[in-house]
């Protein structure tokens, strides 16, 4: 990209387009058919070829690319800043080097475009996508298939499944709606990051080069240089609007929060100012020159103080992400200035590292992954990895990208993508083998909590699989009734056993804690012929305690309560569950709360919702909190499976700070099921009993030990409620 070159578009065209380019009944050369077989309507592959202006010499010399070093040293500042914040050895808003490479990738597709356009007359759609294919999919297929070996050697099975699935989607350029859905599955909050979760800003970049293209050669086709002006501008604003007025934690990842970014490095093309020359180019000189030189200099001092100012925690993308957008497009503008930013971007040693930037930004995550297997990094574990992605990506630009690019034999655009399409195959292909391992075989017959409650030595066969572990969460889940974070609506999952209008209509109710019990009451509902109903929220304990979550209100969670209570008045079960997590940030008079004030307040607002339930005539049954087990105990288990006592947790250790469920419930004289003595021992909480893996997680039962609970439950229940509830539970029943 030249600084400083217009990017005209205003062609002079010829009166009639090239017959491959119209729509048509007779095939040509670069055309695609439109319809079914005896449609005959034939569309082109690449827009209609124009007539350029007649370029004099000397303007043609000047409408070259020269190559821009300081673009290049740009990359490696937006590169250093993201593999020094992972490796955590730079300031806490390293992440944003992504934001960067948005802007930076949309300024130079764009010109790109522009100016085949005014060279040629067109754009080669087929032909653009075909050498994107050359220099992209050869480094990130190498990465993606040494991350899907080494993972299937370095990795806990129980990660397994998910990186295969990641590699898949990387490989089709969609791993961020991927990520975005998990970024709101309340069962992945907590798991480990994946080897490929940086791809998901790889795979906007893919899509943004699949669609802008298009979108451009409609705006070239009127030749208004106004009319793609308020185009990109349109997207700009759009993406940004949504970006702000919608957000939540998926917006990190969607495409459609993000590409303003790119659309603002875009309209950075379009815009930027032919050369002066002459008495033009001194008056400029003398005029502005200084002030030009500022304003790059101060892009570069926008960006690099953001990287102090911003943190996980800081709404993104939001206002703090223009900030970075407008800087990298000031330097991109006005960098060129004399003694402007390019002084330091044009370095050679950043220049270099830019050349790199693209294998080094694939590299690094997985390694900062494989190597946090066994805990955080430390400073010079840091070190060793940013010293071995730079090896790693120097080597990937010599060996892969450069005679990729080069090669002759996929030059023919029809070749290149046809390499492109195999390669990413042979990528897909590789995470589905990946995701189809299995680390021990199934237990057919399993006890579970019937079996004996002691620390399993050893695990030949389990059920479920550790890999299959964080999916083992019951019907509930598996019909979708759980409300996710923003969701404030509730989702009633209805398992309808009745055989009269006699029987009972019970209803369990609360967070993901009252989830992971709904198996073993499903089992008893069978039994017993109830009406069970699940209503549950993710992360909304069933109580009038405010709670924090991402340092705001939790609005969705008190939106929630207030229509399950409607709905409970409607329904009037005979008997109500409930439960909830025990250690929720809560909020009291507008300030997060901790200690002992917190724990009143999570007596106080569990206990507000059990009398409102007791004025109302409805009985409730609460179940004591169960054992957080400070690790993830499906990755824990298949690291161990010769030695589960390892992932065994002391009794006291995973049961301290629990009481509340308990407290609010005894000041209410409501019954309180406590099986904890059938997940730990008298002094250990093992992670496996009977074959059966007890956690899908850190702390939630898995659906499958919850349903070896129920006949304890049942037996419980029989005892704690009041004997004229006999009509919901009869012992014994079969």
């Amino acid at each position: 990209m030249e600084a400083g070159t217009g990017l005209p578009l205003r062609p002079r065209t010829s009166t009639a387009p090239e017959p491959a380019a119209r729509i048509g009944r007779t095939p040509a050369a670069g055309t695609l058919r439109l319809g079914p077989p005896s449609s005959g309507l034939w569309i082109p592959l690449q827009t209609p070829r124009t007539e350029p202006i007649p370029v004099r010499p000397a303007r043609a010399a000047a409408e070259r690319t020269p190559f821009r070093s300081d673009v290049q040293g740009l990359r490696a500042v937006a590169v250093l800043m993201v593999l020094l914040y992972h490796t955590g050895l730079g300031p806490s808003g390293g992440f944003l080097g992504v934001d960067v490479f948005f802007v930076l990738s949309g300024f130079l597709i764009t010109g790109l475009l522009v100016r085949e356009h005014h060279k040629t007359g067109r754009i080669a759609l087929a032909a653009f996508w075909a050498k994107r294919a050359r220099r992209l999919l050869p480094a990130s297929v190498l990465v993606l298939l040494f991350t899907c070996v080494t993972a299937r050697w370095w990795l806990p099975a129980a990660r397994w499944e998910d990186i295969g699935h990641d590699a898949i989607a990387s490989a089709a350029y969609a791993i961020n709606w991927r990520m975005a859905a998990e970024s709101v599955d309340y069962l992945s909050e907590g798991a480990a990051p994946s080897p490929l979760q940086h791809f998901w800003s790889l795979a906007i970049e893919e899509q943004f080069y699949v669609a802008w293209p298009l979108l451009i050669s409609l705006v070239l086709l009127v030749r208004t240089r106004l009319l793609a002006i308020a185009a990109i501008s349109a997207v700009i604003a759009g993406s940004l609007g949504l970006a702000l007025l919608t957000y939540s934690p998926q917006t990190y990842f969607t495409t459609h929060t993000r590409v303003w970014e790119l659309a603002a490095g875009a309209l950075c093309a379009i815009t930027m100012p032919r050369p002066r020359r002459g008495r033009h180019l001194q008056a400029a000189s003398t005029g502005q020159s200084r002030l030009k030189a500022g304003l790059g200099w101060a892009g570069l001092v926008m960006i690099i103080g953001a990287l102090f100012v911003v943190g996980p925690s800081t709404m993104w993308p939001g206002p703090l992400t223009v900030l970075v957008v407008v800087g990298t497009v000031l330097i991109l503008r006005y960098g060129l200035a004399p003694q402007g930013s390019h002084r330091l971007l044009s370095n050679r040693v950043l220049t270099r590292i830019g050349d790199i930037s693209y294998s080094l930004y694939l590299w690094h995550w997985p390694l900062v992954v494989f190597a946090q297997v066994d805990g955080e990094l430390t400073a010079t574990e840091g070190l060793a990895i940013v010293a071995i992605s730079l090896a790693l990506a120097a080597a990937t630009y010599v060996l892969v990208e450069n005679p990729a690019r080069s090669a002759r034999f996929w030059a023919p655009t029809k070749f290149g993508l046809a390499g492109g399409l195999t390669l990413a195959l042979v990528a897909a292909g590789s995470g589905s083998v990946l995701a189809q391992q299995r680390s021990v075989p199934e237990a057919v017959h399993a006890l579970g909590a019937a079996g004996d409650i002691v620390v399993q030595p050893t695990a030949n066969a389990l059920t479920p699989r550790p890999e299959e572990a964080k999916n083992d969460s019951g019907d509930i889940y598996t019909r979708g009734c759980p409300s996710n974070y923003a969701d404030p609506g509730v989702r009633p999952c209805v398992f309808d056993f009745r055989t009269g209008p006699a029987s009972p209509t019970v209803v369990a109710v609360g967070d993901s804690k009252m989830g992971q019990w709904v198996p073993a009451l499903q089992e008893i509902a069978q039994e017993q012929n109830w009406r069970l109903i699940s209503m549950t929220k993710a992360g909304c304990a069933f109580s009038d305690t405010q709670r924090n979550e991402n340092r705001a209100l939790y609005t969705s969670c008190i939106t929630w309560n207030h229509s399950v209570l409607e709905q409970i008045r409607a329904i009037g079960p005979d008997l109500l569950f409930t439960t909830q997590l025990e250690t929720y940030p809560v909020l009291l008079e507008g300030r997060v709360v901790k200690g002992e004030a917190k724990r009143r307040e999570m007596i106080r607002g569990l206990g507000v919702r059990l009398e409102e339930m007791k004025s109302q005539g409805i009985p409730v049954v609460t179940f004591a909190e169960t054992p957080r087990m400070a690790m993830d105990v499906p990755e824990c288990v298949s690291l161990n499976l010769q030695t589960l006592a390892g992932c065994a947790k002391d009794r006291v250790e995973a049961l301290s700070g629990s009481g509340i469920v308990k407290a609010a419930a005894q000041r209410a004289g409501d019954p309180v099921l406590d099986l904890n003595d059938r997940l730990c021992t008298f002094s250990q909480c093992p992670a496996v009993i009977g074959d059966v893996l007890i956690y899908r997680d850190d702390h939630h039962l898995s659906g499958t030990y919850s349903a070896t609970l129920a006949p304890f439950v049942r037996d419980r229940l029989a005892a704690a409620i009041d004997p004229a509830l006999a009509r919901v539970l009869v012992p014994n029943r079969s």
